[in-house]
């Protein structure tokens, strides 16, 4: 049997037109736009092309759906860019490419994001079945930002679920990273049914609580809920002071985030997805979970001197040389 290697991800696929403003304006006030720089954007491309920088040999494969339209073609032309493999993407020609206007703020990095879900909402749990592809591990992002994944379904409760359970059957490992949303019923409704076909749980601190529904800051806690509720492997929830990890067996793992001053912070935009890149490398390669997490926080580190979501990406061998070198100052 061909041994499996690489990553498929697999979700939102949009275009991000970042805008740097001088302060973020309340509503009908004016700010200045400093600077304007366009990237590929969603936890799909995101990932993809960190890991391409972090290791050009892994094989990567994009799954998605598009518009025919020049925002579509920017984003395959990337993909191409980056050696990751778009022969999975599907084109709606009836649909607009999702886009989304991210606002950084000057003064602090903060971004504030419109969006608009485009050809999003066509990518159904048939996209997932018959991929033929050879990847160890299918990273799906972002659940709650993909309404045809958010129906009922009668064999695996929803189409969400489907769509994994799917994946499971053709051998991949799956990961999942989610959006954040306000409206946290929906955690319950559309989220918790797929945990069962998820293997690495990989998620930010306010995702994790809402999905675990505590009504503390209790990490750790919050990740023994969610494998309770069917998570496979690991559980991962990462948040600005650094990340934890609980495994099947129980085990915990807690690291500390690369202190970065706010002053220095260019845009916080795509640090999760920058962290993912290098926690899911480090499965990929079978590393300690410490040393996947603290791949992972440096990963983000670099993130955060970038306008866009991927500019900031390292190779890995910086990345690990970075992170001896903050060890041996401890």
């Amino acid at each position: 049997m061909h041994k499996r290697r690489g990553i498929i991800a697999i979700g939102n696929l949009l275009v991000d037109q970042s805008l740097r403003c001088t302060a973020y304006p309340q509503e009908s006030m004016l700010a200045q736009i400093t600077g304007s720089e366009k990237s590929c954007g969603g936890g799909c491309t995101n990932v993809l092309f960190d890991l391409a920088r972090l290791d050009p040999t892994l094989p990567l494969s994009l799954c998605g759906v598009i518009g025919g339209d020049e925002l579509g073609e920017f984003i395959l032309e990337q993909a191409a860019r980056h050696h990751v493999d778009s022969s999975r993407v599907r084109i709606s020609p009836q649909d607009t490419t999702s886009f989304t206007y991210v606002m950084v703020n000057n003064l602090n990095g903060n971004r504030t994001f419109f969006h608009s879900m485009g050809a999003n909402h066509q990518l159904g749990a048939n996209d997932f079945a018959q991929l033929n592809c050879t990847a160890r591990i299918a990273h799906v992002a972002y659940l709650l930002l993909l309404p045809s994944l958010e129906q009922p379904d009668d064999a695996c409760k929803t189409t969400g679920a489907r769509a994994l359970a799917a994946l499971q059957e053709q051998g991949f490992a799956v990961s999942l990273d989610l959006v954040s949303a306000p409206d946290t019923p929906r955690y319950q409704q559309w989220v918790r049914p797929v945990l069962p076909w998820v293997d690495y749980l990989i998620i930010n601190d306010e995702e994790a609580l809402s999905l675990s529904q505590r009504q503390d800051d209790d990490h750790i806690a919050a990740a023994h809920d969610l494998l309770a509720m069917g998570v496979r492997q690991v559980v991962c929830i990462h948040y600005p002071q650094g990340a934890i990890a609980v495994n099947a067996l129980g085990e915990t793992i807690s690291v500390t985030a690369y202190h970065v001053a706010p002053s220095q912070v260019v845009s916080t935009l795509g640090a999760g997805d920058a962290f993912c890149a290098g926690v899911l490398y480090g499965i990929h390669e079978a590393w300690p979970l410490e040393k996947a997490l603290r791949l992972g926080c440096a990963s983000a580190h670099f993130n955060l001197f970038s306008v866009s979501a991927t500019n900031g990406a390292r190779p890995v061998k910086e990345l690990h040389d970075f992170m001896q070198q903050k060890e041996c100052l401890l």
